[in-house]
């Protein structure tokens, strides 16, 4: 026990550090997108799903965590403990046209942690979980000229440009209860924290040399420190030796953000005025959100469906920067095969072999256009031959958004995720008691 207790501990410090760890960059996101509300949103539900596009409502296992449903928490064997760390790193190419009708094209690369989660019994039929997430990533740099008649007859040209980073981290912690067979509830607390950071310029270039002119700079600055919550219940309509039918459902409550802002932009003059400087509250949203999904199994093959609302459209219609928020709907379809998992001859068949396709739509309405978002998911799984349960998982998306009309920006990315999970399972030695003779 006191191995046991040593190991606990240092896997809450561990995930406590990668959970501040998660605050200090952006390098999740980059996107023009993320100008507004909290940027992109992450549709990872943890690796071992992730090559199967985040399926995972009616997911119920003791060889895996889920941190959609707190109910799967009741699964965890009673000698078993899970542990699991991921890992992902992005690709994103985009296109738009100019104002003169030409093609504009970049690419940026991202790192950044996924997921880290540990499930531990705490009675035979009840199990605590623990996990940190990203919740959505910021990382903009946008820039234009203002070329117009007025502008420049007056001034010159003007360069604006605007930048953007941070993202926010959501830190679960929950239970989940059987208390009748094949029926387990689940609920857990949920605590979002991160901060944003958004800055604007407009620097002038006089065509006449005439004049002073003072350009302008901005900042703002948002902290984000609120708690929520999320519950769930799964029910095996079907549990028999060869078929298990699971039915799964969750209930986010979401929260007002009230980020506090501080918006601050200097004067420019040698005596370090500033023009204004305020710290107001965000009335942004998160919004709540409701899920539902079939998980059937087999012996060798699983197959799950999911399909969750949640009601951006709560926020409204932000008039200065020309967006709305609409409610979304997304469906998640998954499906893993293992032909021989136990199989000591041909190590490939020991492999689970997983496969997703994601659609949905994005919470933003921009130039009257409502945006959705596909993705198309693979991954596999290998066992680690001295841990019976343990694996590594690799999964691979590319997903698509935007469009090339509307004066909008079309967005390709793939996603290359890389999780590990230890121990785990009823052949976890950790448990086991020596004895000597």
């Amino acid at each position: 026990m006191r191995k046991i207790r040593y190991t606990l501990s240092l896997l809450a410090i561990l995930l406590s550090s990668v959970g501040v760890w998660a605050q200090e960059g952006s390098l999740n996101a980059f996107s023009p997108y993320t100008f507004y509300g909290v940027g992109n949103l992450s549709m990872s539900n943890g690796t071992s799903f992730d090559g199967m596009a985040g399926a995972s409502v009616g997911f119920r296992s003791y060889m895996k965590t889920n941190l959609v449903n707190p109910a799967a928490f009741s699964a965890i064997g009673r000698n078993s403990m899970l542990f699991e760390v991921g890992i992902t790193g992005s690709n994103v190419y985009s296109r738009q046209y100019n104002d003169a009708g030409q093609k504009m094209k970049s690419s940026d690369n991202s790192f950044n942690f996924s997921n880290v989660s540990l499930l531990l019994p705490l009675t035979k039929k009840l199990g605590l979980g623990f996990s940190a997430k990203p919740y959505s990533s910021v990382g903009y740099k946008t820039r234009r000229y203002d070329t117009s008649d007025d502008v420049m007859a007056d001034l010159g040209s003007v360069l604006y440009e605007y930048t953007g980073e941070g993202n926010i981290t959501q830190m679960k912690l929950g239970v989940g209860w059987e208390p009748f067979k094949n029926f387990s509830i689940g609920a857990e607390a949920i605590f979002y924290h991160g901060t944003i950071d958004r800055r604007y310029s407009a620097t002038i270039t006089s065509f006449t040399g005439n004049g002073e002119y003072s350009n302008l700079s901005a900042t703002a600055s948002e902290r984000i420190n609120r708690f929520s919550g999320n519950f769930g219940f799964q029910w095996n309509i079907i549990s028999n030796e060869d078929n298990m039918l699971t039915l799964g459902a969750t209930y986010n409550m979401g929260c007002r953000l009230k980020a506090q802002t501080i918006d601050y932009i200097p004067s420019g003059n040698v005596f370090g005025d500033s023009v204004r400087f305020e710290s107001p509250s965000s009335n942004f949203r998160l919004p709540q959100s409701v899920s539902a999904g079939l998980f059937f199994h087999r012996q060798t093959w699983s197959v799950g469906v999911d399909y969750e609302w949640a009601n951006w459209g709560v926020n409204g219609v932000d008039v200065a920067n020309n967006v709305s928020y609409r409610d979304t709907h997304t469906i998640r379809i998954g499906a893993l095969y293992t032909p021989a998992r136990f199989d000591v001859r041909n190590p490939l068949k020991r492999l689970t072999y997983k496969a997703g396709f994601r659609y949905g739509d994005t919470y933003l309405v921009k130039n009257g256009f409502n945006m959705t978002e596909k993705a198309v998911s693979i991954g596999v799984e290998v066992p680690f031959k001295t841990m019976k349960i343990s694996n590594l998982n690799l999964a691979l998306e590319y997903c698509w958004r935007g469009t090339l009309q509307h004066n909008l920006i079309k967005e390709n990315y793939v996603k290359l995720s890389i999780g590990v999970m230890f121990f785990g399972g009823d052949f976890d030695y950790w448990f086991v008691k020596k004895k000597f003779k």
